[in-house]
């Protein structure tokens, strides 16, 4: 009895050693420095210069499902249908997985179920296909409309910061931002247009709209 209890911890415990470290190289994984229960401020060319795919579509569908490898690890399993790509290369239906990191996510599935349209800057793909969005909540863009059908742009920290030193990074690069572009990141905080964001993300892109 004392041999198959220790078995049965030893098991555990490699278990969770396991999954411990399947984080630690996904971390360390190149273009996943922002993953973590807590991402550092992300300005928005921080959010186009690490995002392999930026994409706007509608979720489709939002399930929990433990990682095909690591049973221990829970992850949400998305799916999209891609109105558009900004950046990358998406079909009209993208499908990724991202690990939960916080058991507060479980309802609502790390803000995926129910969420409608989202604009979505995504890190490339770990080896063990799990990706997000930069910065986490920060690389995650409700889309939301007013009483005139007009859409906004907001993410999961209110914009805050968002546009900071954008400008001067823009500038350094030799790239022309427009003026409604330019009037839109005056704004600190809160839902911003949805065309002149677009325009700012290929102008930092550096593609033509």
């Amino acid at each position: 009895m004392r041999y198959f209890t220790i078995l049965t911890t030893t098991v555990a415990l490699a278990r969770v050693l396991t999954s411990f470290l399947v984080l630690l190289l996904s971390l360390a994984s190149p273009g996943h420095p922002q993953d973590g229960a807590y991402s550092a401020p992300a300005d928005l060319d921080t959010l186009v210069q690490n995002a392999q795919t930026v994409v706007r579509g509608q979720v489709t569908s939002a399930r929990l499902e433990p990682h095909p490898q690591f049973s221990n690890l829970q992850t949400v399993v998305v799916t999209l249908t891609v109105g558009k790509v900004l950046k990358g290369e998406a079909t009209s239906t993208l499908t990724f997985r991202q690990y939960l990191w916080d058991d507060r996510d479980l309802p609502v599935f790390a803000g995926y179920k129910g969420a409608g349209e989202l604009l979505l800057f995504l890190n490339p793909i770990s080896p063990y296909g799990l990706t997000s969005p930069v910065g986490l909540e920060q690389g995650r863009f409700r889309i939301l409309r007013d009483a005139k059908g007009n859409r906004y742009a907001l993410n999961g920290r209110g914009n805050v910061g968002l546009f900071s030193q954008v400008a001067s990074k823009a500038s350094a690069r030799g790239l022309t931002l427009s003026k409604s572009v330019t009037e839109m990141m005056k704004q600190p905080s809160g839902q911003v247009p949805l065309d002149a964001f677009e325009e700012a993300v290929h102008a930092l892109i550096g593609a033509r709209k």
